[in-house]
């Protein structure tokens, strides 16, 4: 690690409901290897405006007095970027995502949409349940941990169910 030789802090955003929706399949046929996966982060005009209009409102954030007394300088992207290309190929340069990939086995009622079911069993397959996060129809507002636990509790409560009953 290196950190920086001077005080500093980091002001950041990032869209709670993105519209961008990646995408992963097989990289191969050996079952052993890693899937390609495709983000596609920015891929919306809804996701640019609305990283555009955070990063302009991170700026009035920051010369507010409040902030302003405490501030030196802006690094990055610097305040020679000022159009929005120019500020979108500073967020496009640096930007990582947040969130944990969801929806991979989106859960819906519709087979020839979703992978799985209310029930969570797998729409066409029989005898087979996918119970973690890929079942999420959209990505969280917040972090994956408490929906991907309750999910592994009903999964497990009708898996349950399901045994009792046969």
């Amino acid at each position: 690690m290196r950190p920086d030789p001077f005080p500093g802090f980091l002001l950041s955003a990032q869209p709670c409901r993105p519209t961008s929706r990646g995408h992963l399949r097989l990289a191969s046929p050996d079952p052993l290897a890693a899937p390609a996966i495709v983000p596609n982060s920015l891929a919306t005009e809804a996701d640019i405006r609305a990283m555009l209009a955070g990063t302009r409102f991170l700026r009035r954030l920051a010369a507010a007095p409040a902030l302003a007394a405490v501030i030196a300088e802006e690094l990055k992207p610097g305040p020679q970027a000022q159009s929005d290309e120019a500020l979108l190929a500073d967020i496009r340069a640096r930007a990582s995502s947040v969130f944990h990939p969801v929806g991979t086995c989106r859960m819906g009622p519709d087979p020839a949409r979703d992978v799985v079911g209310p029930d969570l069993k797998v729409h066409g397959v029989q005898g087979l349940r996918v119970i973690d996060a890929s079942i999420f129809p959209c990505v969280t507002s917040g972090n994956t941990n408490a929906p991907a636990i309750m999910v592994g509790e009903k999964g497990a409560d009708l898996v349950l169910r399901d045994a009792r009953c046969q």
